[in-house]
């Protein structure tokens, strides 16, 4: 993650655009490991606010969005 964020960081610099992080099939993480999905929901709200880059969560319905809305409400 850090030479994403690194990445990121320069890519701002240079086209004053975010990068974008895709997360495909959140649903299989949450399945798999709960706390990391709730690791990488942190990490994506912790990258928003401070203006590094953004992250897209791509699932089904199923597990995910579940454990998502719980964490955040």
């Amino acid at each position: 993650m850090a030479d994403f964020e690194q990445a990121a960081a320069r890519y701002k610099a240079r086209y004053d655009s975010y990068a974008v992080l895709i997360i495909d099939d959140a649903n299989t993480i949450a399945q798999y490991n709960l706390e990391l999905l709730r690791m990488l929901q942190e990490m994506a709200k912790n990258a928003v606010d401070n203006h590094l880059y953004k992250v897209v969560f791509v699932t089904p319905d199923g597990m995910a969005p579940v454990a998502m809305k719980s964490e955040s409400g």
